[in-house]
């Protein structure tokens, strides 16, 4: 063990590893403090949002809403970057852009801060072994902490911003994504932006197009993407976390039964961590196998590679989506800028300024890493249940193993009695 934990029932821990209710589920996972402070910097409220503190986060991007419209401030950045300067002085006003500055700074200040003592409250919380409740059920909703896949997440963001966090279980995260998203893009005129511009009449685009509420839609989209990618790796660590925690008070509850007699065998099987390694010990002692019999343990992760999308078989934190995703939104937002003078209107220049910028950045992470690349982890062995049962029971385990998602199993036969 790498530290000392606490046992005892009487005391409650004084730090959480997480919470689940009907609202959505949050952890206290260690996110890197300069990405937070990057998406504050992007947008206030979103770094916040990024390392859970969603109240501030709901709060800030309000504010940043309503400021940035009173100052004219998208409208005066994009005739700057246009290097139209003495209409972009003419347009912003100046009362509400010194009202923005203080608290644009404090964002940025804040989420790095927050995110430097979430990590700290992660620390304490595994020194106490906080204990985690995988499931709420209550008038409105089930709420269960099982694995989902990132990507799943990230596609459906992609169609429409919201709808990946409903799909990680964040449900009043989703629902205000979703709604800021509709309310945006109906005050840009965005859908007729986008639908004149497929339709290859870039001008009419261009002509019917709300510059100031435009600028916010690609940042708000990739990180609704990447929220939902972020949000679905968290939960599916925190349920790591939580059967990590009960397979080993389990075993040492239990106790280890090492004596082996006559006619029985061994059995040691993997699987991936998932609901089916606790319905499969309880199927075991279906059985008849006494419960010191079954040892199931967690295995250490020793996977170093970096990769490029993390699924539910490794997540760590620290993904190559995190430069990726950042390059990605400068350059969609530039692409956005130029694209109202240019040939293809703001909606195709945003597009393809965010994808050269996520291969940007990924090039970039690539070359700051400096780590053998693999497009995801194949990795997904992490939980060994050892079960030691008469031989009569063995091809009822095996049925067992098989219908519960082993990923594979083999079978020692033991001759002799022996004592630890």
């Amino acid at each position: 063990m790498p530290h000392q934990r606490f046992q005892s029932a009487s005391i409650k821990p004084r730090y959480k590893k997480g919470h689940i209710s009907v609202f959505g589920i949050n952890s206290v996972y260690p996110r890197p403090p300069w990405i937070a402070a990057w998406w504050s910097a992007a947008f206030p409220g979103f770094g916040h949002m990024f390392i859970g503190k969603y109240l501030h986060g709901f709060i800030l991007i309000l504010w940043e809403l309503v400021v940035n419209n009173l100052s004219n401030l998208n409208l005066g950045m994009a005739l700057s970057f246009l290097g139209r300067f003495d209409e972009a002085k003419e347009v912003i006003n100046m009362q509400w852009g010194l009202l923005y500055v203080a608290v644009y700074f404090f964002c940025i200040w804040d989420s790095y801060r927050c995110a430097v003592e979430i990590k700290k409250s992660h620390i304490l919380a595994e020194i106490e072994d906080a204990p985690v409740t995988p499931s709420d059920v209550n008038f409105f909703d089930v709420v269960i902490l099982d694995k989902k896949i990132p990507s799943v997440g990230m596609f459906w963001s992609s169609f429409t911003p919201g709808l990946g966090q409903l799909y990680g279980g964040s449900t009043v995260i989703g629902a205000f994504i979703l709604a800021w998203w509709i309310y945006v893009c109906y005050k840009a005129q965005a859908i007729n932006t986008i639908l004149y511009s497929l339709l290859g009449d870039f001008s009419r685009a261009t002509d019917i197009v709300n510059w100031q509420w435009f600028l916010f839609l690609p940042s708000m989209y990739v990180f609704a993407i990447y929220q939902a990618y972020v949000s679905v790796t968290e939960s599916n660590t925190l349920y790591d976390i939580e059967q990590i925690r009960f397979l080993r008070v389990r075993s040492e509850n239990l106790g280890q039964q090492k004596a082996t007699e006559s006619n029985t065998v061994q059995i040691i099987a993997t699987f991936d961590h998932s609901p089916f390694v606790e319905m499969v010990i309880h199927d075991i002692e279906k059985l008849g196998v006494h419960p010191n019999n079954i040892i199931a343990l967690p295995l250490e992760n020793l996977d170093s590679q970096a990769h490029i999308i993390d699924t539910i078989h490794r997540v760590d934190g620290r993904s190559m989506l995190d430069g990726a995703m950042m390059v990605g939104t400068i350059f969609a937002v530039l692409g956005t800028v130029y694209g109202f003078v240019l040939h293809w209107g703001p909606v195709i220049w945003g597009l393809l300024g965010l994808v050269a910028g996520f291969l940007l950045g990924l090039l970039i992470e690539l070359a700051v890493n400096k780590k053998k690349l693999t497009l995801i982890s194949k990795r997904k062995s992490e939980v060994i249940i050892e079960v030691t049962c008469d031989v009569s029971l063995k091809e009822q385990l095996i049925r067992a193993l098989q219908s519960r998602k082993a990923m594979g199993f083999v079978v020692k036969p033991i001759s002799s009695t022996s004592t630890p």
